[in-house]
């Protein structure tokens, strides 16, 4: 049996207070174009956050009302809200992506589903034993405790073969995760650069996400990097085109030529 993959949106506690939902509800029928909102990021969790038009309905608002069931009419009112807002995009012709979406996307294969409820499960039954031994046990103060735990420290450093215990700078730092196409697309149109996102994306796979010799710690560095170059060469390219005329090696003429060319002038009328 294929390994399936669930998917979910994981919405922000400040959803509702974003200007642009409070925007949208205080429209007439607002409610039900934030409903329209919600079932649009649903349907593309399993592209990432982006939705493509497949041609099957005259246009990309009739495809999404039906595909969600929702009017035709509130779906055209409510996706030219999110164009004139930003919270859709359209990346490629007929592709599209909702960065907000991007961000709140979430998703774990099958197994992983059933190690997670597995290790759930263990964690419940063994949180039930320390509670019941805590019921027959004489309860002791938190100082207590803490005094023993720290003993137990103490004990564990001494021990030439323990493992030095990781600080809370190395628990805090996070390992680099290569963005999708989509998040940096959603990122350099934030920024109205100018950056191929595709080609920036293709080029840091061929090369594993390194910098020189460094392995990537910041990929939105990265592209705000090309974004420095790639104004630094159309400023150059502009400046050239400007120049190209006066470009020149100048000449100095003296008298006795100048007077010769008038001369010549001259003759030939």
């Amino acid at each position: 049996m294929a390994n399936k993959k669930y998917y979910w949106l994981k919405l922000k506690n400040d959803f509702f207070r974003l200007k642009e939902i409070k925007k949208l509800r205080k429209v007439a029928g607002g409610d039900t174009f934030v409903i329209i909102y919600l079932k649009m990021m649903l349907l593309s969790l399993q592209h990432d956050g982006g939705l493509i038009y497949e041609g099957t309905e005259e246009n990309f608002a009739e495809q999404i009302a039906l595909e969600i069931d929702e009017d035709i009419e509130n779906v055209h009112l409510t996706i030219a809200f999110m164009v004139k807002n930003k919270l859709i995009f359209e990346t490629k012709t007929d592709e599209y992506v909702l960065p907000y979406a991007v961000n709140c996307v979430g998703s774990e294969t099958q197994s992983a589903q059933r190690m997670r409820r597995l290790r759930n499960k263990e964690t419940a039954s063994h949180c039930n034993a320390i509670l019941s031994h805590c019921d027959t046990d004489v309860q002791k103060s938190d100082i207590e405790i803490e005094k023993e735990i720290e003993k137990e420290i103490e004990l564990e450093s001494s021990c030439g073969d323990t493992a030095p215990q990781p600080t809370t700078t190395q628990l805090k730092k996070k390992t680099f995760t290569p963005p999708t196409l989509q998040e940096v697309q959603v990122y350099c149109l934030e920024r109205q650069n100018h950056v191929d996102a595709e080609r920036f994306v293709d080029y840091y796979t061929a090369n594993g996400w390194k910098v020189g010799k460094n392995s990537m710690k910041d990929w939105k560095a990265a592209v705000r990097t090309w974004e420095r170059k790639d104004k630094a060469d159309t400023t150059a390219n502009t400046s050239q085109k400007q120049n190209r005329f006066i470009n020149y090696t100048q000449r100095d003429w003296n008298y006795e030529e100048l007077e010769r060319l008038e001369q010549e002038r001259q003759n030939e009328w």
